[in-house]
């Protein structure tokens, strides 16, 4: 049935330094709507450590809402919209749970059947089916057939990629990309290539 995958469904955020932070904003082309992550960086990373910033939990603590974010921004020094944008960010690093239905090509009987274990959405089958041997006892407990279990759980897996949608995530797996490792290896030219080709053929989106 494959081999296991991470026990984590997304980035563990208070191990993710602030210095780790930093390097990605340094080295990465950011989107549009997120270049002025990449503006004054050491001295706005520098306001961070002061106000006693370790890492990005630290950080997602600071910003949990517009109020808190506001507060922060007056105690800090720095610009509230900086802020905002900085929170964007940091909420790439923990997907949201997509529902299983949502998937195309899925059979909704078995989506029912592990609904009916308590597992309705990709965070909830990734907890309970990461190993071979917890995908074994899930397949027996549900009925769900093992290979179609199996399917659900790479599906699951691609959909914690950033910017990966169920039909993204779906339209990935069928161009033969069907773990995250395998994934974050690929060029975006050859990424680009399968996933137009796949496409193509199976026109899943526009």
């Amino acid at each position: 049935m494959g081999k296991d995958i991470s026990e984590q469904y997304h980035i563990a955020l208070e191990q993710f330094s602030l210095e780790e932070f930093k390097h990605i904003l340094e080295t990465s082309r950011l989107l549009p709507s997120q270049r002025a992550l990449g503006e004054k960086l050491p001295e706005r990373f520098a306001a961070l450590e002061a106000m006693g910033i370790a890492n990005l939990q630290d950080l997602a603590n600071r910003l949990r809402s517009k109020k808190e974010t506001e507060r922060f921004s007056q105690e800090s020094g720095l610009p509230q919209d900086y802020l905002t944008t900085m929170r964007r960010r940091i909420g790439f690093y923990t997907p949201k749970p997509v529902p299983l239905g949502k998937f195309p090509g899925i059979d909704l009987e078995h989506v029912e059947r592990l609904a009916a274990a308590g597992i309705k959405h990709t965070k909830q089958l990734f907890e309970r089916a990461a190993s071979k041997q917890d995908r074994a006892e899930l397949s027996r407990l549900t009925g769900v057939p093992g290979d179609a279990l199996l399917e659900l759980v790479k599906l699951s897996d691609l959909a914690r990629a950033i910017g990966v949608g169920p039909v993204w995530a779906r339209l990935i797996y069928e161009a033969g990309i069907d773990t995250m490792e395998k994934l974050a290896f690929m060029s975006l030219e050859d990424l680009a290539d399968k996933v137009r080709a796949t496409n193509e053929e199976k026109k899943l989106v526009k």
